[in-house]
């Protein structure tokens, strides 16, 4: 018999709930994005050399037609980048970053006029180009059922359409679509206070490191683009989200616990001190999401979600702001994918499960 299932808190998960409804990956209503006969295309790569792109282009990539609109938009106002300046970035890290979205239902949150502009969360498609893959999920929630069409992000193809949507970020969910119900990996968001310093995030970073891996876990760190860090727990699929959601909540106690100046799971931002730090652990909800590795976020300088080496944490000199659109893919040149064990190992809980599920007997 496997470990108890280690019950997570009431109200720890908040999204609503999704069964799939076809197993089949499928397009929503299929767009032509065959080139036109007799038409001579730019290939995406060729198009993007150029400098000062504007307007509107059809551009090939792969055997398909892509539609990029508005090239010339301004994203980033302060910095003066466009969206040909994000499908840029994206074309180039696409190798890197892909493999984190494959097979993974897929969070949009779009941004179709810039930074600054009107910003939205879309779950659903009702029509793409049809290399787009989708999967249809049945969703409950207090109004009733619906269906919603997630974008599977397969194929680079996908990936720059995406962004040429106005999806500068990119969400996946922590499970693949054969096996929705349990995740690859688990994530400790690192949110810190108004008045916390980027280096008292590292050392709470470090110390969640620390515990994890007394638990018997290999653990990785990125920025979160935004503020804070993220750290993955790469795992062994055969856990429930219930399971991880419990567990984490035990974990981010132990972590506030260990940290009782620098960190808390206090919930409500009102009770929190400003120069303390968040071990948010409830993204590891169903249907929940973190920004992906490599991702963009919509933040000053366009700052990328950038994979650390645990040196980097402990020496706390690193900051967000070190890693945007603009030098990423050096780095990735020079280190590579340092955050790819998240993708392969295949880590046991049930160690820690039992460990948790001992703990709360005993209370």
């Amino acid at each position: 018999m496997g470990p108890e299932i280690y019950q997570p808190e009431p109200g720890a998960k908040t999204t609503e709930r999704m069964k799939q409804t076809s197993k089949t990956r499928k397009p929503v209503v299929n767009k032509d994005a065959k080139p036109v006969r007799g038409e001579e295309l730019t290939s995406v790569a060729e198009l993007l050399k150029r400098k000062d792109i504007k307007g509107d282009h059809r551009v090939k990539v792969g055997n398909y037609v892509v539609g990029l609109t508005s090239l010339d938009r301004v994203y980033w106002p302060d910095e003066g980048y466009t969206k040909a300046d994000l499908l840029r970035y994206y074309l180039d890290i696409a190798p890197h970053i892909l493999p984190y979205l494959e097979d993974r239902p897929i969070i949009m949150k779009r941004y179709p006029t810039g930074i600054n502009g009107i910003s939205f969360h879309q779950h659903n498609v009702e029509e793409a180009p049809e290399f787009v893959d989708t999967i249809e999920l049945e969703a409950e929630n207090e109004e009733g059922t619906h269906v919603v069409h997630y974008v599977v992000c397969d194929n680079l193809e996908t990936h720059l359409y995406l962004a040429n949507y106005g999806a500068i970020e990119r969400h996946p969910w922590h499970s693949k679509i054969e096996k929705l119900e349990s995740p690859t990996w688990f994530v400790f968001d690192l949110d810190p206070g108004e008045k916390a310093e980027f280096e008292t995030i590292c050392e709470v970073a470090t110390s969640t490191r620390d515990i994890l891996k007394d638990l018997g876990l290999e653990s990785y760190a990125k920025t979160s683009g935004s503020r804070g860090i993220h750290i993955y727990v790469p795992i062994n699929p055969e856990y429930t989200y219930e399971q991880i959601a419990g567990l984490a909540a035990w974990m981010a106690k132990i972590v506030a616990e260990n940290n009782p100046k620098t960190a808390t799971v206090e919930r409500m931002k009102a009770k929190r001190r400003e120069d303390q730090i968040y071990v948010d652990h409830l993204q590891n909800a169903y249907g929940k999401s973190v920004a992906a590795p490599y991702s963009v976020r919509p933040r000053k300088g366009a700052t990328v979600s950038a994979p650390l080496d645990w040196g980097e944490v402990e020496k706390g000199k690193v900051k967000t702001e070190d890693f945007t659109i603009k030098n990423m893919l050096a780095r990735v040149k020079t280190r590579g994918d340092i955050f790819k064990p998240v993708l392969m190992k295949k880590q046991s809980l049930n160690q820690a499960l039992n460990k948790a599920n001992n703990s709360n007997k005993g209370r």
